[in-house]
């Protein structure tokens, strides 16, 4: 493993070093529970810096004004920023082996094939495909007719990308994907059969884009399903034919956004958020865990619930699930005292 000069760091990821020239030699980047001797760790708040004095790590990234009493620091103005550019430095700079195109692979004579490509075993490149430089196409891999996957691309085992998708460059595509499979899109017949629409569009992946494992996103009934540039999409998600993803979006595990919905620049689903079709999230909006979307978001705005609805009203309408019962409770006695009272005005009325 590489070792880094604390000069080197902070030259890396744009600090300031404190406590320690830049001669100190660092040899790893732990997490701060398990940091060692040698390590460079990660202090983001006061209340770690007790945990920091205990540890043997040799340094720490802290934010500006953060201090830390004598232990070596980098401090920087983004440090969890910081810490992912420490990492990618420590751990993803080993050199890639370029092992061809495996005889065990299928390609047609027709595909066309960058340099510097890995086709491991198994996987299936079919007519006419194009292939850019440097990319890593792993086992089981399936790319159909006329899939264009751009420069430093990697398609991960067992991902099927069916035909006519394009991908863009230095796109990640982890296991299990699928790209382009038929949208789910029926019409019923005048005696309630399901009568399939053909799903006759594509897909186009932009850009820095990452697809994680076994998430499925649907081809276009004749236009174009499209994922933004940078946009990163967690496990588990669907995506649903017609869908728009703008650039730098951001979309958690198990999310699911119906057929022709259109999410903005920089918008956030979380975690098994819910979007009907045909809906609008603007540019900038985020939808809370577990949120079902069935009206526009209007950019900026973070909404939660079901329906959803603003965020801070969401907070409160939620928080009160929990007094319910004595509500119930207090609301009873309530209609009995009125019941009562109402019957003593009658009594009195009918008395008087």
């Amino acid at each position: 493993m590489p070792q880094f000069t604390l000069a080197a760091i902070a030259a890396r990821i744009g600090g300031l070093i404190e406590g320690a020239d830049g001669a100190l030699e660092i040899a790893g980047v732990r997490p701060l529970d398990e940091a060692r001797e040698g390590d460079i760790t990660l202090v983001t708040r006061p209340t770690q810096v007790p945990v920091l004095e205990q540890t043997r790590a040799a340094a720490a990234v802290a934010p500006i004004g953060l201090r830390t009493f004598g232990k070596p620091t980098v401090h920087v103005p983004e440090p969890r920023l910081a810490f992912a550019q420490l990492i990618e430095m420590f751990y993803c700079r080993r050199a890639r082996e370029v092992t061809g195109v495996d005889p065990r692979a299928m390609v047609d004579p027709s595909a066309r094939i960058g340099d510097d490509v890995n086709v491991a075993g198994g996987a299936y490149v079919a007519r006419d495909a194009v292939i850019g430089d440097r990319v890593d196409i792993y086992p089981g891999v399936y790319l159909g007719e006329g899939v264009r996957v751009g420069d430093d691309s990697v398609v991960f085992a067992n991902v099927a990308v069916y035909p006519g998708t394009v991908i863009g460059q230095r796109v990640r595509i982890h296991s299990g994907v699928v790209i382009g499979g038929d949208g789910f899109g029926y019409t019923q017949t005048p005696s309630g059969e399901h009568y399939k629409i053909p799903q006759v569009g594509g897909v186009e992946i932009g850009d820095d884009v990452e697809i994680g494992a076994n998430t499925a996103i649907d081809r276009a009934t004749l236009s174009v399903t499209r994922i933004g540039k940078g946009t990163k999409i967690d496990n588990l998600v669907q995506i649903a034919h017609n869908v728009t993803l703008g650039e730098h979006v951001c979309v958690v595990a198990q999310a699911g956004i119906a057929g022709s919905s259109r999410v903005g620049d920089h918008a956030v689903l979380a975690a098994a958020a819910g979007v009907i079709d045909h809906v609008t999230i603007g540019e900038g909006a985020q939808v809370a865990a577990r949120a079902g979307v069935t009206r526009d978001v209007a950019p900026g705005i973070s909404v939660g619930g079901t329906p959803a609805i603003p965020l801070h009203q969401a907070v409160r309408a939620y928080s009160m699930i929990q007094m319910l019962p004595e509500l119930r409770r207090r609301l009873k006695e309530l209609e009995e005292r009125c019941a009562r009272l109402e019957a003593e005005l009658h009594t009195r009325r009918t008395q008087g």
